[in-house]
């Protein structure tokens, strides 16, 4: 597998609150984005801490479970984590957005966990495909029909949460199950690439740039458009081969 990442606070906000982490496990590979929410510092720890205990759980309890099942279980443990690291440094509120993919060892599948507005992308056959729904309020408008996904982009409501990670004691965790084929590309990516540049935008660019380009393209295009969220974007390409 071939991976690349790239992050920003962009042009507006005073820090960067997202994280990531891309992983090598025994069974596979561990990548994630989180989008921390919360004033004196709670978003960037809430983020920091659910990449941090998610990879820990996933990486202690992979080997030989159900994917799906592990994944959702480590994104439980890192709400409750969250949770206490609240408690414990006094940022009462403090949550995160979380996506993130386990992909097995032969390549063949990804499964994904989903909680928040942060997306999951798979590029297939000449086309891109958003694996998971968006957590907001825009989200719900756009799955009951009362906006379409381009209205979303500009929606006051795009930016309100009806779930994150850490700001609840339980939380609903979405898991997907995808099938993965020769030249595929998992995406995952944080709300500010995905409120600035569309969909097919970021198809567009996965196939016109190279491997080494593609991340910060995408970054770069969110910062010329205003930059007013942290832009995190990660890349897989599952049966790349190096070289």
């Amino acid at each position: 597998m071939e991976w690349r990442a790239e992050t920003s606070r962009g042009l507006v906000r005073p820090k960067n609150e997202d994280s990531w982490s891309v992983v090598g496990l025994p069974g596979g590979w561990l990548a994630m984005v989180a989008d921390g929410l919360g004033g004196h510092d709670g978003g960037e720890i809430a983020s920091s801490v659910a990449v941090s205990s998610i990879q820990q759980y996933v990486s202690e309890h992979f080997s030989g479970g159900d994917p799906g099942q592990v994944l959702r279980e480590a994104i439980l443990y890192g709400n409750g984590k969250i949770r206490e690291s609240a408690s414990h440094q006094g940022v009462p509120g403090m949550g995160t957005t979380v996506t993130c993919v386990v992909i097995t060892c032969d390549m063949s599948k990804a499964f994904v966990g989903h909680v928040g507005d942060s997306r999951a992308y798979i590029v297939s056959n000449g086309k891109i495909r958003r694996v998971t729904d968006d957590h907001s309020v825009s989200g719900e408008l756009v799955r009951n029909g009362t906006i379409t996904e381009e209205d979303a982009m500009r929606h006051p409501g795009r930016n309100v949460l009806t779930m994150a990670l850490g700001t609840q004691e339980t939380v609903d965790v979405d898991i997907y199950e995808e099938r993965l084929c020769p030249d595929d590309i998992v995406v995952l990516c944080t709300d500010g690439l995905t409120s600035l540049v569309s969909q097919n935008e970021i198809y567009d660019m996965l196939v016109t740039y190279d491997r080494d380009q593609v991340a910060r393209k995408l970054v770069d295009l969110a910062n010329q458009r205003g930059g007013y969220d942290n832009i995190t974007v990660v890349v897989l390409w599952p049966q790349a081969v190096s070289g």
